[in-house]
């Protein structure tokens, strides 16, 4: 009974982090609406604490209590998650949106699990091996092709796709601190006072270098609710909730399906769409991801 019960309630972690960068790409077209009406750093702040304050609402509303005794115990924790991932990470996205497209974000996005297995191998001290390095090096070829559709001049866009795969390895490197999190305090806990923390301190440079117009977009706050229930209540949440019961690197691979449903939302919403060159690029980038995630899983076994 013991055992099924334990199987049951991975497959439920398997299926959240599935889910999890499925809303996550959808969310992601609505965030690059929503720092292109509104402002990066507004959209960095303003959607950590609407995050934070809903999380919290459906909190208090289950009964749960003593959240910030057990959240002291974990402050160091909370303290790493906040700054890599609610402050830096969220502000690098939120700008390189801005200046590129949502429909290339979504695929730049899946460079993640390269970082999540480096930071792996840097930590366990694997040696990385040479059919490794080579898929490392094809997804990067890919990543280019999708950046600059083979016409290879930098501009804004580009600077924007590299501060995306930069907030990238900001998310990569919480990956451990977000799952000693999820296991102590819980999904939706740990998402509340990391997102509400981190949109506090971002708050005063929201208010300090935005333009008072950008406060003024109705379709901007529109984009920017529509953002934050999608991604920082239910992508995060269920991301959190993925990480009690799955390994890292295994949420993180899974991150390649979301591009698949954030393709059409992009079109339909903003018309955006990918030359043929750059859908080869983003085939690559998504082909190499899943495949890097099963050298590492045949590694794993080997080594057991």
């Amino acid at each position: 009974m013991a055992r099924k019960r334990i199987m049951k309630i991975v497959e439920y972690g398997l299926l959240f982090a599935i889910l999890s960068p499925i809303f996550s790409s959808i969310a992601t077209i609505f965030q690059s609406g929503a720092t292109k009406t509104l402002n990066p750093l507004i959209v960095a702040s303003i959607g950590g604490l609407l995050g934070s304050v809903i999380l919290f609402a459906i909190i208090f509303s289950t009964g749960e209590r003593k959240i910030f005794a057990r959240a002291k115990k974990n402050s160091k924790d909370l303290a790493a998650m906040t700054l890599l991932r609610a402050i830096i990470g969220q502000v690098l996205l939120a700008t390189g949106l801005s200046m590129t497209t949502g429909v290339k974000a979504i695929f730049f996005t899946k460079i993640e699990p390269y970082f999540v297995l480096g930071f792996h191998w840097l930590i366990e001290k694997e040696r990385i091996r040479p059919r490794q390095l080579a898929l490392l090096a094809v997804h990067i070829v890919g990543v280019i092709i999708l950046s600059t559709g083979g016409i290879f001049t930098l501009g804004t866009a580009q600077f924007g796709d590299l501060l995306i795969i930069i907030a990238m390895l900001m998310f990569a490197s919480s990956y451990v601190f977000g799952a000693r999190l999820s296991k102590h305090l819980g999904a939706r806990v740990s998402n509340a006072i990391t997102l509400g923390i981190g949109g506090l301190i971002i708050l005063p440079f929201a208010l300090t270098f935005s333009p008072t117009v950008a406060w003024t977009s109705t379709v901007g706050w529109e984009y920017l609710v529509s953002y934050v229930i999608l991604f920082n209540v239910i992508a995060l949440t269920l991301w959190f909730a993925a990480l009690k019961t799955v390994k890292g690197w295994i949420v993180s691979a899974l991150r390649a399906v979301g591009p698949l449903f954030g393709l059409p939302f992009a079109y339909v919403l903003f018309g955006e769409t990918l030359t043929e060159i750059q859908l080869a690029g983003a085939a690559i980038v998504l082909i190499t991801s899943a495949l890097i995630a099963r050298e590492h899983k045949v590694h794993k076994r080997k080594r057991m």
